[in-house]
């Protein structure tokens, strides 16, 4: 039996590893607490070889190096094993079999993992079913042991598997149980990334490792000092255990049938002008198929895809079999030993001499060898040749010697033949006619880079598409009308999008939404974007959608999870690469490859794309229908683009972030701190008096600070809005209300008097705890409790706002009325200005005193006919030409106006002088 390391470390040594990095908090903690295990492994290694008999002379083989416990820490750089074929699925029904669950219990439903939960990954979800249940003591199950079954596991059958596990189970305590499902889905959640564990083994290992995709070949490279690192002319001895730094030569790990992570492009920075000068550029056509290495070895072959996946059963081993491989006889150099070659793997139509696009539902790697179409390899570059590594050469010199060696046949072996860009005209030409001739886009090469695997900042390489370029394709502003949860569906991770068919006018028939696309809810505003939208969704399992809403219920990628009515639903504006067909969506052609410009908080729900507008962008015969709408022009490849590269932890921080988001304007600028500590959203301005900078300027200049998006039930932050816009309007009608929205006349009064106090009157809207501590302090009209009003135009504000109505005046009599108004203005006082309040009275002649009868009534007085019941005075008003028959005559038509009750016309004048009531005199 041959000597193994691995038959000396326990399984659950290795688990106990990573539950303390899981627990660490800090990732430089994490690395001190791997490097001090890392520390004893070479320590127990040493151990190990002097007792197997192993001197430092010989060459590391595998037997006593880090391999069995690095591939446990990488599983997803672990090339050597096959993907295992178990997800959650799978392994939550052979959980529920082996526990013997009931289908429909707690339990069961948690390990399906149908429904969202409080644990973080699937392993924590075994564990939480496992430890009431499971009792066993951690085993002593060796790591030999556990990659054994990992290797039956990932080559065998389903029913070998389940065996497999199922005796694993039988031996292994739940904590074991929990970093094993961890390791089968390749997901162990350790918070510590590729770049820093390479790191403690070797400052050089992760580049060692992107040249040959090889995690047992670097373990044996750094385990003891081999030759085959040492540049020509070291002069190190053998017997160092490490090699040094400083003369590693990289690439002599090159080896044939060991994947060269490939090198990748950055996007282009905008300004070809400024890369023109830093070194003479190559242009590219940026191909739309499937990155591949091919690999060929002394007449074997083999093509491995851009993620690492061995694919040579589908295009041949050898000149005898395959889709591909017999079709290179005599296209490659006679002189052939070895090779690599980096390039596209593209599906070519035989028929319309073309290469068809993945949009078109293609896949290279499944094509029959009966129909029309077949795999074409395009050659990008040179990596390896007969036994030398080529990654050191300059891109023109590995492009020169290409040319040299290998022979082309249309639609089997092509060459990416780049050209010398001369001028910045030059360049703006070749694009335009890249994007005519409906390629993705284009690469740009400089001519001395070199090839770098695994990079793509700062190599040198640079990609540039339409809609990468602002205002040249089609922009969409399309409708959420569904939502897909991620797998634990614990949040929303992708909408799907739709169009609207509007009903037509005066019909009684609902609008229409057609499914168009999917893009994943990974903006800025997503935060924003899901608190919004949550109240409104409906689950499509306890609620299928109506028949106005048509999506493909057949197929998951298309059916969602949850669906809005259109009118509690958000506009988006998204970009896509081009339109291409997609049974998953309703309409014929789809958006593909789209992704999330901005949140239209300006348009309302209905003024999204209509179905007719979608229907004539997809007209055309051609299967994938580009968005140009528009020529390049030199401002756009001459002029530097704005690009924010965010960190994976900020990308992950998203939903939260955009809180953050401050607007930029100097703190300095501060005059008051009447607002320290308090924040605003500036949610419009107002047209012809205030702009949305100036209020923000305002609001900054007091000590607040400016906030883009609103904190849901934030009590420090503002919402201020001028001109009711859509957005001020969805977000009032908004239940329940999270935000407090105040008028702007607030923002300016508050900053004028540089006192801070906020009426219910200056809300637009506002949350229940902001209108619970108001209804302290104010009542139903605003009227403060505690604070005397001494400005007569709040007074007048205040009495505006109150409308009598019958609710209001019940229980109120007039006597009480006029008793309030005697002690609020006083009995006899002037300023009392409704004398006339008790009278009813007739005019006679009352043209002869027009300013009487309106003094009368602007002093309260009621002016009625002869025939009211509470006509109580008479006033005759003096005229030229008095005839006392006349008079009389009037008299007697009003039997209830006794003499005394008849006045003069001129007592009115007299009270409204002196501001009282006068005695009345009886008209002479």
């Amino acid at each position: 039996m041959s000597q193994d390391i691995a038959r000396t470390i326990k399984f659950r040594d290795i688990c106990d590893l990573f539950e303390k990095l899981k627990a660490t908090k800090k990732v430089v903690n994490k690395e001190d607490v791997l490097k001090s295990y890392y520390e004893s492994f070479c320590r127990h290694r040493d151990s190990f070889r002097r007792e197997t008999g192993l001197t430092d002379e010989q060459e590391e083989t595998g037997e006593s190096s880090f391999y069995p416990i690095l591939r446990l820490l990488l599983p997803s750089a672990d090339t050597k094993r096959d993907n295992y074929g178990l997800q959650i699925t799978a392994l939550g029904r052979l959980y529920i079999r082996v526990l013997q669950l009931a289908t429909d219990s707690r339990d069961a439903i948690m390990l399906q993992h149908r429904s969202g939960n409080m644990y973080r990954d699937y392993g924590d979800v075994v564990y939480a079913v496992l430890k009431p249940r499971c009792f066993n003591p951690p085993s002593d199950l060796r790591l030999s042991h556990i990659h054994q079954m990992l290797d039956t596991i990932a080559n065998e059958d389903t029913k070998v598997k389940e065996q497999e596990l199922i005796r694993f189970t039988e031996k292994a305590s739940p904590e074991e149980q929990k970093w094993l499902i961890r390791l089968l889905l390749k997901s162990l959640g350790l918070g510590i990334g590729e770049q820093r564990i390479f790191g403690i083994l070797h400052p050089k290992a992760q580049e060692i490792y992107l040249r040959c995709s090889d995690l047992g070949h670097v373990c044996n490279l750094l385990a003891v000092k081999s030759p085959s690192l040492e540049t020509s002319g070291s002069s190190t001895s053998a017997a160092d255990k490490k090699p040094d730094v400083a003369t590693l030569n990289l690439n002599a790990v090159i080896r044939p049938f060991h994947q060269i992570r490939p090198m990748l492009c950055e996007r282009f920075p905008g300004d070809v002008q400024e890369l023109m000068q830093s070194d003479v550029l190559y242009m590219e056509t940026k191909m739309d198929g499937e990155r591949f290495q091919l690999h060929i070895d002394n007449g074997r072959f083999m093509y491995i895809s851009r993620n690492g996946v061995d694919y040579t059963r589908n295009f041949g081993a050898s000149y005898d079999t395959g889709t591909l491989t017999p079709k290179l006889r005599g296209l490659l150099p006679l002189s052939l030993q070895s090779i690599i070659l980096d390039g596209e793997m593209m599906v070519w139509d035989t028929i319309q001499k073309r290469y068809r696009e993945k949009g078109e539902n293609t896949d290279v790697k499944n094509l029959k060898p009966e129909r029309s179409w077949q795999p074409c390899f395009v050659i990008y570059d040179l990596l390896f040749f007969n036994g030398k590594s080529m990654l050191d050469h300059t891109y023109i010199q590995r492009s020169y010697r290409l040319q040299k060696m290998i022979g082309e046949q249309e639609g089997v072996l092509q060459l990416m033949r780049a050209q010398k860009i001369t001028s910045v005209e030059q360049f703006n030409e070749l694009f335009q006619q890249a994007l005519d001739n409906k390629a993705e886009g284009i690469v740009l090469k400089k001519q001395n880079s070199t090839y770098q695997p695994g990079v793509r900042i700062g190599g040198g390489w640079f990609k540039d598409k339409a809609d990468y370029i602002k205002g040249l394709i089609t922009e969409f502003d399309v409708l959420i009308i569904g939502a897909f949860y991620n797998r634990k569906r614990t949040f929303v991770e992708s909408f799907l999008l739709g169009v609207l068919q509007p009903a037509p006018a005066g019909s009684s028939h609902r609008h229409e939404v057609f499914s168009i696309g999917c893009v994943t809810n990974n903006t800025q505003q997503r935060g924003v974007l899901n608190h919004t939208l949550k109240p409104h969704w409906h689950d499509v399992a306890k609620e299928p959608p109506p028949l106005w809403y048509h999506y493909k219920a057949t197929d998951r990628a298309g059916c969602p999870d949850l669906w809005i009515e259109p009118q509690n639903s958000i506009i988006l504006q998204v970009k896509a690469a081009d339109l291409a067909p997609n049974g998953a969506f309703y309409t014929r052609k789809s958006l593909h490859f789209p992704r999330t410009e901005m949140k239209r908080d300006d348009k309302s729900w209905s003024e999204c794309m209509t179905l007719q507008e979608f229907n004539e962008i997809c007209e055309g015969p051609a299967a994938i229908k580009k968005l140009n709408k528009r020529q390049l022009r030199l401002e756009d490849v001459t002029t530097k683009r704005k690009h924010h590269r965010t960190t994976p932890a900020e990308r992950r921080r998203l939903g939260l972030a955009v809180y953050e988001k401050r607007c930029r304007l100097d703190p300095e600028q501060s005059t008051s701190r009447l607002f320290e500590g308090l924040s605003f959203c500036i949610l419009s301005g107002s047209a012809g008096r205030h702009s949305k900078s100036q209020l923000q300027e305002l609001a900054v200049q007091n000590g607040g600070t400016i906030v883009e998006n609103p904190l849901p039930n934030d009590p420090k932050c503002f919402c201020i809005a001028g001109d009711e816009t859509f957005l001020v309007k969805r977000m009032i009608l908004q239940e329940p209300r999270v935000y407090d929205i105040v008028r702007m006349e607030w923002l300016l009064r508050v900053t004028r008097k540089q006192e801070l106090e906020l009426r219910p009157k200056d809300l637009m809207a506002a949350t229940e705890p902001l209108r619970e501590e108001l209804a302290e302090c104010f009542d139903q009209y605003g009227d403060s409790y505690n604070k005397d009003i001494t400005d007569a135009s709040d007074l007048q504000e205040l009495l505006e706002d109150m409308s009598l109505n019958q609710e209001t005046l019940e229980g109120i009599t007039l006597e009480e009325l006029e008793a309030l108004e005697d002690q609020l203005m006083g009995e006899n006082s002037k300023s009392n200005l409704n004398l006339f309040r008790h009278l009813y009275a007739e005019f006679h002649r009352p043209g002869g005193d027009d300013l009487g009868r309106i003094l009368f009534r602007q002093n309260g007085g009621h002016v009625v006919d002869g025939l009211h019941e509470k006509l109580n005075v008479g006033f005759v008003c003096p005229s030229p030409g008095t005839d006392d028959d006349s008079h009389k005559r009037w008299l007697s038509e009003h039997p209830i106006l006794t003499e005394e009750k008849v006045l003069s016309s001129s007592w009115i004048h007299q009270c409204n002088s002196e501001g009282v009531l006068l005695p009345m005199k009886c008209l002479n």
